[in-house]
């Protein structure tokens, strides 16, 4: 007796979720991406007796001796410390490029997870980092990475924030998206359409 059950076909693609469950799924990323943002800043500010107009905060707490650290700082630039005392101008820039993921994220039609997560982590760190600078003047970094002795390391990276994590992912993902995933098949897509209209108008 022959088995007549259907065998799945590898070339067939998974069905495309849909956009409305895209946009739900980024916007549940937001409300708690930002909202830890803002406690995790408040929360070791005052752990670590961060004090504004002072450099470092009064106490470290070693997570991870010789690797990870809790130490308080003022950032007047961007992420990991760039572009520093360029308040205004960082506010601004930012302002713009945050109204602009906004509209990028509600606006975008293409059904891709990694391109709208990679948004709801961008703005959630974005916003996160603009409220510092609204409220401060400045962020309010307390995470590090470091390599040797807490008190004289050997080497560190910048200290940063949970915003400043997502904005990173954020942006891989973002990337990720246009070189190898949806993005990148819509953009080899529409290069297609074009070049097959320019090929009917010129025979």
């Amino acid at each position: 007796m022959s088995d007549d059950t259907p065998t799945p076909d590898p070339a067939v693609e998974k069905p495309e979720p849909s956009l409305v469950r895209l946009k739900v799924i980024g916007l549940l990323i937001f409300v708690v991406w930002l909202p830890f943002d803002l406690w995790s800043k408040s929360y070791m500010q005052e752990k670590l007796g961060l004090v504004y107009g002072e450099s470092r905060s009064q106490h470290d707490i070693d997570v991870i001796p010789g690797f990870l650290a809790w130490q308080g700082t003022w950032n007047p630039g961007v992420t990991f410390g760039l572009a520093p005392g360029k308040t205004h101008l960082i506010l601004a820039l930012t302002s713009l490029a945050t109204v602009g993921l906004i509209i990028w994220f509600i606006g975008t039609r293409l059904r891709s997870r990694s391109l709208h997560v990679g948004l709801a982590l961008i703005l959630s760190g974005a916003i996160g980092n603009l409220w510092d600078r609204w409220h401060w003047g400045m962020v309010r970094d307390f995470i590090l990475v470091y390599i040797g002795d807490l008190k004289d390391p050997t080497w560190t990276w910048p200290n940063f924030t949970v915003a400043d994590a997502g904005i990173v992912v954020g942006v891989g993902l973002v990337l990720w998206d246009a070189l190898f995933g949806l993005g990148a098949k819509e953009a080899k897509r529409k290069a297609d359409l074009r070049k097959a209209q320019r090929e009917a108008a010129a025979s």
